[in-house]
């Protein structure tokens, strides 16, 4: 699925790695109502608000 790897490949550019992104992918987070930021992505919207959160973290705005 296209979305996912939007999601692999902001969240390596952001971590540095793959082994580190897929540990953030795998956790589940409060932003994401308790689910991984991979489950949560479903649509588009969602899939926004995960790109979203890489890119704040990316710029120091959030962890």
């Amino acid at each position: 699925m296209q979305n996912f790897d939007l999601v692999w490949q902001k969240a390596e550019t952001v971590f540095g790695d793959k082994a580190r992104a897929a540990v953030w992918l795998s956790t589940p987070r409060n932003l994401f109502d308790g689910m991984t930021p991979l489950e949560f992505v479903k649509d588009q919207e969602s899939l926004d608000r995960v790109i979203e959160v890489l890119t704040q973290i990316d710029h120091g705005y959030a962890s």
